[in-house]
């Protein structure tokens, strides 16, 4: 059912891999990385230029020299080579037969094992020793390459002789080098998956996968564990299999790409991002059959890799009886945590504008949030590699928000008629908006200070309630962004009057939490109220709001504390309210900007010296358009416009 799920272990000894075909460098120290292969390419850099010229000097015999192109005595320089890599408490007593290149190879490792053992290293420190090994080795061909590169006999032959040897030593050491890693990681490569699905009808299936990696002592292999287990609570129907299937085969894709794994030569496996991870599935949950289900993946790794475990927790479920659906989700991985919940109504029709418009708030509030408070550049607060895997978890977010908003709006076609009729009463007064403030030419329409991201008019998406956060722990360094968006609509009859509002909301943060106290804060909402008489629009308000607060402070090493840069309010208000009775348009029109910021100011004089800088404008129009010759003329028709036009505010006001 899970297509993929653990990767399988790659070879981990490719530090071998490297070709004896640069044999002739000049080099043979390789690029190290501990304080043991520090010493024991140090100890080899000592050791190597004595024994050259020691063999230098016998192969300074004409015989010799002549015989010297011979692959014995290619061999004689490669194993007095190795031979010197033996350690010195773990000299090797003479045999009775000459040992080949692979078991004098594999004998350096191991008398370099067991000399750690015998001093009750650890299995960090034996790693290490491993991994110097099998550097030495790769130093003995190159010493022996320069040797004969020296006497000008390095030619195609002995090269070749080189190159064989050294995979065959490869394929001696791959085996033991495989087993040593895999013992020490034993308890650090385990994987977990884990599904619970819940039908309609009450009963439950629960699905685990786990698999490890370890090491059999009594066979000295390494061995790779999986275990499964099926258990349902219940008779399934075919129509239920078929729901399950489904799920089973969008959760199966998202553990692929969790438990993707990308491996070198001595690291465990190192769980990578999430980027091709996708929620779409959502928007095809079989709602019919299923009631739910709940999803855990992790896993984890090497602790000397600070990788630590790495988790994701997801759960969905749709309640018949309030028309609700819910998401939450929750993933750690190192010092990253992502969290997100969406709870969205059943109710709900399409609406691709709304959408794009949506989408492109989440946007800018993300970008609203992710500056670093500190600096005027657009670099993100958390580096690179965080803002890169918030931007993942941001992507699947928006992911789960859109195929949710299918899913609402394939659930209400085979809900009941009431909720039919609601949903079409939502479309007819949404045409109805779009209308007039797109199309009637005497509309003046909401100000321009703060274009109105959340778009204009009536949504017919399914409302819903969304919060965004990503948190980055690097010890002092703690930035966290949280991203809220939301979406209310009610219904709402009084006599020959009905109407709908609608608040559509959004909101960013941005702080450091407790490592320093800059901070962003930023609101937007529009919010729509409609008054309808006989399937037209008599009443139309409007509001839009923007509101910003931020500080910003920087380190004083004088006063060993954070002290205030600058801070900053700042408030855009536009109303637009439209009386439609009669032919006759009454338009009000008001637009607010307040601001007011606080700048420090260097000076010799005060410590704490501010510049205050306050921005303020307010403007009201009022504009009537129609036949008011027939309301100066006529009283009984100025008294209808009035009782009208004052049921009609009544409302609006009352909403």
């Amino acid at each position: 059912m899970v297509n993929n799920i653990f990767g399988s272990q790659a070879n981990l000894s490719t530090v071998l891999a490297q070709s004896v075909n640069n044999a002739n460098q000049t080099s043979a120290t390789p690029s190290l990385h501990s304080s043991g292969d520090l010493q024991a390419i140090n100890d080899l850099q000592i050791n190597a230029p004595k024994i050259t010229d020691e063999l230098l000097s016998q192969l300074n015999d004409e015989t010799l020299y002549e015989t010297i192109t011979s692959n014995q005595k290619v061999g004689d320089i490669l194993q007095q080579q190795l031979t010197s890599l033996f350690t010195i408490s773990s000299t090797p007593s003479t045999l009775n037969y000459k040992l080949s290149d692979e078991e004098l190879a594999l004998r350096t490792v191991i008398s370099s094992q067991n000399e750690g053992l015998l001093k009750n290293e650890n299995s960090t420190q034996l790693i290490e020793r491993l991994n110097t090994s099998v550097k030495n080795i790769q130093g003995a061909y190159a010493n022996t390459s320069d040797i004969l590169s020296s006497l000008g006999q390095l030619g195609h032959e002995q090269k070749t002789f080189l190159a064989s040897s050294q995979q065959r030593v490869e394929r001696t050491l791959n085996p033991y080098m495989e087993s040593a890693n895999r013992s020490k990681y034993e308890d650090d490569d385990n994987y977990l998956f884990e599904l619970s699905v819940k039908t309609k009808e009450g009963d439950v299936i629960n699905i685990t996968f786990n698999s490890s990696q370890g090491f059999d002592e009594k066979t000295g292999e390494a061995v790779d564990g999986f275990g499964i287990s099926y258990e349902v609570n219940g008779d399934l129907s075919e129509a239920e299999h078929a729901a399950l299937t489904q799920v089973m085969a969008g959760v199966g894709e998202m553990a692929d790409e969790f438990f993707k794994v990308s491996e070198n030569s001595f690291n465990p496996l190192i769980v990578p991002n999430q980027t091709d991870m996708s929620l779409d599935f959502l928007a095809g949950f079989n709602s019919e059959q299923l009631a739910g289900f709940n999803v855990s993946f992790s896993t984890t790794q090497n602790d000397a890799l600070d990788t630590g475990e790495n988790t994701l927790d997801l759960s969905y479920s749709i309640d018949e009886a309030t028309n609700q659906q819910a998401l939450v989700f929750k993933a750690e991985n190192g010092k990253n945590e992502i969290d997100f919940a969406l709870d969205m109504s059943t109710i709900g029709a399409e609406d691709t504008q709304q959408m794009q418009q949506y989408l492109a708030s989440l946007d800018q509030s993300l970008e609203d949030s992710r500056v670093n408070s500190t600096e005027d550049s657009k670099d993100s607060a958390f580096g690179r590699k965080g803002d890169e895997t918030m931007q993942q978890g941001f992507a699947l977010f928006k992911g789960a928000f859109t195929s949710m908003s299918s899913a609402a709006e394939r659930y209400s076609n085979i809900e009941s008629l009431a909720d039919k009729q609601f949903n079409d009463g939502r479309a007819m007064v949404a045409d109805l908006v779009d209308n007039m403030v797109t199309n009637d030419p005497r509309y003046q329409g909401l100000g321009n200070k703060a274009p109105n991201t959340l778009g204009a008019g009536i949504s017919k998406l399914a409302d819903f309630d969304a919060t965004f956060s990503y948190a980055l722990d690097s010890g002092d360094y703690q930035p966290k962004s949280t991203i809220e968006l939301s979406q209310a609509t009610e219904q709402t009859q009084l006599g020959e009057l009905s109407g709908l509002t609608q608040s559509k909301n959004v909101s960013s943060h941005f702080d450091y939490q407790y490592s320093r106290p800059d901070y962003y804060d930023k609101e937007e909402s529009y919010n729509v109220g409609t008054a309808v008489k006989n399937k037209e629009l008599a009443g139309l308000d409007q509001s839009h709001e923007v509101d910003i607060d931020t500080k910003m402070y920087a380190f004083s090493p004088e006063t060993n504390q954070y002290e205030l840069q600058m801070a900053m309010q700042e408030q855009t208000i536009s109303k637009s309210d439209i009386r439609l009775i009669d032919d006759i348009w009454l338009e009000e029109n008001e637009n607010s900007y307040n601001m007011n910021k606080k700048e420090r100011v260097d000076s010799d004089e005060k410590q704490d010296d501010f510049k205050t800088t306050s921005s303020h404008s307010h403007n009201k129009l009022v504009t009537l358009i129609g036949d008011l010759d027939k309301l100066a003329e006529n009283k009984d028709i100025r008294r209808e416009y009035l009782t009208n036009l004052s049921q009609v505010n009544f409302f609006m006001d009352k909403k």
